[in-house]
């Protein structure tokens, strides 16, 4: 979709196009009447992205880049612009027109053969100003219409030629409602009594009801922060990550430091009698009670075997 939001061109002496906004949705037609014809022409190229505007914004499909513009539209016989040389024939036009379309180098553009595969073989040799004006506006278009990447078709005053306002309105409009769905606009000087479509006037900043830019291209308003909620029904505060938690195992437990012993007591040894101490027990005790002078300790002194006797003469004695 276009849409131009009081675009505007200051021309060498005065205002060229006034702030004038409208837009236009593919598969439909708008007309915009205004005057000079240097007037309709700026606005036409302003349109398509070929001239920037002095003031205002023209976008394409949500995007007011002038290159994205100009990749998806095509100014069609505009006067002095592009409009074909009278002293040209039909095949030539074709064949330049045709040699502007990007496409592959080995591609190379059959004149010949696309005016027969559309109908202009019969005017093939015609001079451009001896062809009927309708019929050479839908030849130019459909030129146009070669590119794929158009979708946009401005044409510039097309009621300048004579003849009747409602076979060029027709050819216009078919463009529109084919399979391509073409957004098509046509710079007039006054709008026809056979035209019951959208209409817009140049200087006119404020379009109608109906052509009322996209909300989508408006700057957004900075949202207020919002407060928080004192709703008891609200959501419940979320508890901390286990991450976030200090590790239970870090911390010591107070019942674990009090069951802790100061010092650990010496386990008997497999197979020693369990009421005789070990040495480390000896070695205490020993430095806690003294022993008595002379007297051994129980514990140390072990009780004397009997010894056999040898000798029988020694055991008399």
């Amino acid at each position: 979709m276009l849409v131009a939001d009081s675009i505007s061109f200051q021309g060498r002496h005065s205002e060229l196009v006034p702030p004038t906004s409208l837009r236009v949705a593919p598969g439909e037609m708008l007309l915009v009447a205004g005057e000079p014809q240097g007037a309709r022409t700026a606005l036409a190229l302003l349109l398509s992205g070929r001239m920037k505007p002095g003031g205002g914004v023209v976008a394409w499909g949500g995007s007011a880049r002038l290159a994205h513009l100009r990749k998806h539209s095509a100014v069609v016989d505009s006067p002095n612009i592009n409009d074909p040389e009278a002293h040209l024939k039909v095949r030539d036009v074709v064949s330049e027109d045709l040699s502007l379309i990007p496409s592959p180098p080995w591609r190379k553009p059959n004149p010949k053969k696309w005016m027969a595969e559309h109908g202009y073989s019969d005017i093939a040799g015609d001079w451009v100003d001896a062809v009927d004006p309708v019929r050479l506006t839908e030849m130019l278009m459909q030129l146009a219409a070669e590119n794929p990447q158009t979708r946009l078709l401005v044409v510039d005053s097309p009621d300048r030629h004579p003849g009747d306002d409602a076979a060029w309105l027709e050819a216009l409009e078919r463009f529109a409602l084919s399979d391509r769905e073409f957004a098509v606009i046509a710079t007039v000087a006054r709008v026809p009594e056979s035209w019951a479509g959208p209409v817009a006037y140049l200087g006119a900043s404020e379009p109608a009801a109906e052509f009322e830019p996209e909300p989508e291209l408006e700057p957004a308003q900075d949202a207020e922060p919002e407060e928080p909620s004192e709703d008891p029904g609200g959501p419940a505060p979320t508890e901390p990550d286990e991450q976030d938690r200090p590790d239970e195992q870090d911390r010591p437990d107070e019942q674990d430091r009090q069951d802790a012993p100061t010092a650990e007591a010496p386990q008997p040894e497999p197979g020693e009698p369990a009421g005789e101490p070990s040495a480390a027990g000896e070695s205490a005790g020993a430095g806690d009670i003294p022993a008595e002078p002379g007297m051994p300790e129980e514990q140390d002194t072990p009780a004397p075997a009997p010894q056999p006797a040898s000798d029988p003469s020694q055991a008399k004695d």
